[in-house]
């Protein structure tokens, strides 16, 4: 579900033609700490990816966001429409194209 949230907003934001390389960059994609260095660290990184694991950082913030989700759970609110950080990285360029 969260993902299928993801996926419907960057469907609505990107229009039905989102290219992979855009997914990429928009979505989530691993990339090195140094790019001139294969052997540093590889984190996860993207647009959508980074905001969302911002707004994720405060812990009022969460609490905000699981207390809708659990109030009002067949609304809007009852998901995170921009997706759970911890669960982004789980949607694949493939799935964002099924989903209409």
């Amino acid at each position: 579900m969260l993902n299928r949230s993801l996926a419907t907003f960057m469907n609505a934001m990107t229009g039905p033609n989102l290219k992979e390389l855009d997914f990429m960059q928009e979505g989530w994609r691993l990339e090195h700490t140094d790019l001139n260095d294969v052997k540093s660290e590889i984190v996860v990184k993207g647009v959508v990816y980074n905001e969302m694991k911002g707004v994720f950082s405060e812990n009022d913030n969460i609490l905000g966001q699981k207390l809708q989700n659990l109030i009002l759970p067949d609304h809007t609110y009852g998901v995170v429409s921009g997706g759970d950080p911890i669960e982004i990285p789980n949607l694949t360029w493939d799935d964002l194209k099924k989903i209409p």
